[in-house]
C-alpha cells in the first residue's frame, strides 16, 4: 500500500483482561497513525495513555447498554437507547481513520453499524468462544451476523475460529493469530513474594486471572482438600459483573466448607503480575469451558514454571502434554490433585517440562512476530480486500524478525 491507514481500535471496557493486554500491545506499537475508542475509562485508558496512545471516551453522561453474554431478547430492547447513543458516539469519532478494529464481542456490535453507516471497513478480534458455554441464544445470532458483515476476522486460536465456524460464521477472510508476549522481560528481577505467600513450608500453586464461574477457580479449591501440604493463591479480580462478584464470595464459603480457607489467598488484581509468578511452584490453569485462548498460560511457562491446564480449547494446541506441560480433563477435582501431586512430588521432571515449555512459547508466541502478522493483515484490509495472508504456524515458523515502530 502507499500510505500508512489509520486505525481506530474499539473497546468496550476500561479495565485490562487478557484482549485489552492484546490491543495494548498493538496500539502502542501503531500508536503514531491509530487511536483507541473506549465505551468508559479505567486502568486500560490510562496504560494506553501512559504509553502514548490517543484515547478516545464515549460520552461519560450518557447511560450504559446493560447488556452481558447471557442477556435475553428483552434487554436488548431496552438498551436500544443506549446502544444508538454508542453508535452516533463511535461514528463521530471514526471520520478521520481508515479502519475500524472492533476488539471485542460487545464493541463488535457497535462497530458493525458505525462502520455500515459511515461505508468504512472493519475488522474483528475475536477472542471468545462463540458457543452456548460462553453466550446466550440471541448473542450468539448478533455476534455471527456483525461478524459475517467483517472485512476479516483476527482469531486469537484454531479453537476460537473453529467454534465461530460451527456458530454459522461464514467470513471467508479469518486468520489465526495469536496473541503476542516478550519473552525477555520474564527474566527481569522481580520483588521478593515468596516468603509472603509460602507459609509454613507449604508448597504454593498460583492461579492467574479474572475470577468469573467458567474459569473453574472452585475446581482448584476443591482439588486443595486432596492436598494438605498445599497452598493457593488465586491472582485476579472479579472484574466485570454482579455474578462474578457472587462468584468470588462463593469462592470463599466454599474454602471455609472445605477446612481450607486458611490455605486459600486472595491477591486481588495486579498490573504487574511476575513477581508471583515468580513466588509460586506451579501454575494451574481450570476452565470448565472451553478457553479461547489462556495467556496465563503462556506467561507461565516464560517465567519458568511448569503448568496443569484443562482440555478443550485452546490450551491444547499450547501445551503439549507430558512434554511441555500436563492436560487434565475439565471439571475434575480428584485429577487436578492427582497432576499437582504428581509434578510437586517429582520436582526435576516439572523442572523440565517448564523448561520445554518455555523454549516451545517463547519461539512460537514472540511478540514481534505477532505483530508483523497483525500489522501486514490490517493493511491489507483497508481497501476490503482478502489478505491472503497466511497461517502463523506457517509465517512465523523459524522467522527472526525485528521491528521498527510502524
Amino acid at each position: 500500500m502507499s500510505f500508512d491507514p489509520r486505525i481506530l481500535f474499539v473497546d468496550q471496557t476500561g479495565e485490562l483482561g487478557g484482549a485489552e493486554l492484546c490491543l495494548s500491545d498493538l496500539a502502542i506499537h501503531l500508536r503514531k497513525r491509530t487511536s483507541v475508542f473506549l465505551f468508559q475509562g479505567g486502568p486500560f485508558e490510562e496504560l494506553l495513555k501512559q504509553n502514548g496512545v490517543d484515547v478516545r471516551l464515549a460520552n461519560q453522561t450518557a447511560p450504559r447498554p446493560s447488556v452481558s453474554k447471557q442477556s435475553r431478547l428483552f434487554t436488548y430492547f431496552v438498551a436500544l437507547p443506549a446502544v444508538v447513543s454508542l453508535i452516533r458516539d463511535l461514528a463521530r469519532a471514526a471520520k478521520g481513520f481508515d479502519l475500524l478494529y472492533a476488539n471485542t464481542a460487545k464493541a463488535l456490535m457497535v462497530t458493525a453499524a458505525a462502520a455500515l453507516w459511515l461505508r468504512k471497513p472493519f475488522l474483528f478480534h475475536l477472542h471468545d468462544m462463540i458457543d452456548a458455554a460462553h453466550f446466550s441464544r440471541i448473542n450468539r445470532w448478533l455476534l455471527i451476523a456483525a461478524a459475517n458483515l467483517a472485512t476479516g476476522i483476527v482469531a486469537n486460536s484454531e479453537a476460537t475460529g473453529a467454534a465461530f465456524r460451527k456458530a454459522g460464521g461464514r467470513n471467508k477472510n479469518l486468520v489465526v493469530i495469536p496473541n503476542g508476549f516478550q519473552p525477555e522481560l520474564f527474566g527481569e528481577d522481580q520483588p521478593e513474594l515468596r516468603p509472603a505467600i509460602a507459609r509454613e513450608g507449604k508448597s504454593v500453586v498460583g492461579m492467574f486471572g479474572r475470577i468469573t464461574r467458567w474459569k473453574g477457580q472452585k475446581v482448584l479449591i476443591r482439588a486443595l482438600a486432596c492436598l494438605p501440604d498445599v497452598r493457593v493463591v488465586f491472582v485476579g479480580a472479579a472484574l466485570f459483573t454482579d455474578e462474578d462478584r457472587k462468584y468470588q464470595e462463593e469462592l470463599v464459603v466454599l474454602a471455609e466448607e472445605l477446612g481450607v480457607a486458611d490455605r486459600v489467598q486472595f491477591a486481588g488484581f495486579q498490573r504487574n503480575v511476575l513477581p508471583y509468578l515468580k513466588a509460586v511452584d506451579l501454575v494451574v490453569h481450570c476452565s470448565i469451558s472451553p478457553e479461547p485462548f489462556g495467556r496465563v498460560i503462556v506467561e507461565a511457562l516464560l517465567a519458568g514454571k511448569p503448568v496443569i491446564a484443562t482440555r478443550g480449547g485452546a490450551p491444547a494446541e499450547i501445551i503439549e502434554d507430558r512434554v511441555t506441560g500436563l492436560l487434565v480433563d475439565p471439571d475434575d477435582p480428584a485429577a487436578l490433585a492427582t497432576a499437582i501431586r504428581e509434578l510437586l512430588k517429582d520436582r526435576a521432571w516439572a523442572n523440565r517440562l517448564a523448561e520445554a515449555g518455555r523454549g516451545s512459547v517463547s519461539q512460537r508466541f514472540a511478540l514481534a512476530k505477532v505483530l508483523i502478522l497483525l500489522i501486514a493483515f490490517i493493511d491489507s484490509n483497508v481497501a476490503g480486500k482478502t489478505s491472503g495472508a497466511k497461517s502463523p504456524k506457517s509465517v512465523t515458523e523459524g522467522c527472526e524478525v525485528e521491528l521498527s515502530e510502524a
